[in-house]
């Protein structure tokens, strides 16, 4: 036997195959150019090109603007009489009388821009409490991607002693304090701030508010400091163009800002629906629910443009890996907002408290998950630099 002609024939044996190997990954590699060439990728470039469709996971938006989601929103509003909530009370930032009565309310008067949780119940802006003589709300969210309750002492020891600040225009707000009123009974809700911002960016809006009231959320960040950020733009926000422009400019921050410090992160909130109905609307399809409602009601503030928005940002963010409060069970909701049960009925946008908004606690404590899921993924490099 000759050992050299062995050894040989093997290299040469070895190298064919790793030929092979290159050969058949080179042709995947271009195939895969071929099929994703008239694709958006997002990672560098957020823009909002119009070529035939963008994919990301099971999201798919066309070059008409419309966007499809094959699995829709996952869970169903269960029939669930005498609910009760994480945030039962609602402390009005219209009616200071209200508020004074339950003696259980923060007692300043009117709602300032930047908030906090307080020692007592935080107040809510939006008229929420204006409804509680006329809506008794009876219906529970339940998913399997949420826990099936709200505990607000695991919500606290996940956070931590980190600070979160949500930015956006009142309908984050609602959010906000719902969030800061649900983890009272832990204690930890002073480490909830919420500010207001119409536009995020101080251009933009409608309804007399060019510039949007509030700050821009980047002078908030210089301002106040937070570990975790969650923003919210769309209802001050009339045409599309304007509205990506917005949201390309806010992502582009949010992944630089990423960059240079991935310990602080940054999450989205999806649009608060509108609509008014006298009934819950689909309570086991959400998704159906919100091409039934986004049509009912003043259009104020153009509410039925929301659905397609929402499709379309989830899917950028999750090209970019940037988290999301997903609000989209709330379509199903047209019956809880503050004129759905009178005639005539004029603000079909804000939700009445306490009601369906109550989710956001769960959704809080989804969000601490991912993060921190993402948290331990980022392993910094502790080799020394020679």
């Amino acid at each position: 036997m000759d050992t050299n002609n062995d050894t040989v024939g093997g290299h040469v044996s070895r190298r064919r195959g790793l030929l092979t190997v290159g050969f058949i990954y080179f042709l995947l590699l271009a195939a895969y150019s071929i099929m994703f060439s008239d694709r958006v990728s997002t990672s560098s470039n957020l823009s909002r090109v119009k070529t035939t469709a963008k994919v990301a996971n099971n999201i798919t938006c066309y070059a008409s603007g419309t966007c499809l989601d094959p699995m829709g929103v996952v869970g169903e509003w269960i029939y669930t009489p005498n609910l009760t909530f994480a945030a039962p009370v609602c402390c009005s930032s219209d009616d200071p009388q209200q508020s004074l009565a339950k003696g259980q309310c923060v007692l300043e008067v009117g709602q300032p821009f930047v908030y906090s949780g307080s020692e007592l119940y935080q107040k809510t802006p939006g008229h929420a409490c204006s409804c509680e003589n006329r809506f008794l709300d009876e219906y529970k969210w339940q998913s399997p991607h949420l826990p099936s309750s709200f505990d607000p002492i695991k919500t606290c020891e996940l956070l931590g002693n980190r600070t979160v600040l949500f930015i956006g225009d009142s309908s984050i707000q609602q959010t906000a304090s719902t969030l800061m009123n649900s983890l009272v009974p832990a204690g930890c809700q002073s480490q909830v701030i919420a500010a207001l911002s119409d536009t995020l960016v101080g251009r933009g809006g409608k309804l007399n508010r060019g510039a949007g009231r509030g700050n821009t959320w980047k002078n908030y960040l210089n301002e106040i400091e937070a570990d975790i950020v969650v923003v919210a733009v769309g209802a001050h926000i009339q045409t599309d163009e304007v509205y990506w422009g917005i949201v390309e400019e806010v992502l582009n921050d949010m992944q630089e800002l990423q960059r240079q410090n991935p310990y602080k992160k940054y999450a989205w909130k999806t649009q608060q629906p509108g609509g008014c109905t006298k009934e819950i609307v689909k309570p086991k399809n959400a998704t159906i629910a919100a091409s039934e409602v986004n049509k009912v009601g003043h259009m104020d503030y153009n509410w039925d443009l929301f659905y397609q928005r929402d499709l379309e940002l989830i899917s950028r963010l999750q090209i970019n890996g940037i988290p999301y409060l997903d609000m989209r069970m709330l379509y199903s909701r047209s019956d809880a907002h503050v004129d759905s049960q009178i005639d005539n009925s004029v603000d079909c946008f804000h939700f009445c408290s306490p009601g369906p908004l109550d989710v956001v606690g769960r959704l809080f404590h989804q969000l601490l998950l991912d993060t921190d899921e993402a948290l331990l993924a980022y392993q910094p490099s502790t080799d020394a630099v020679t």
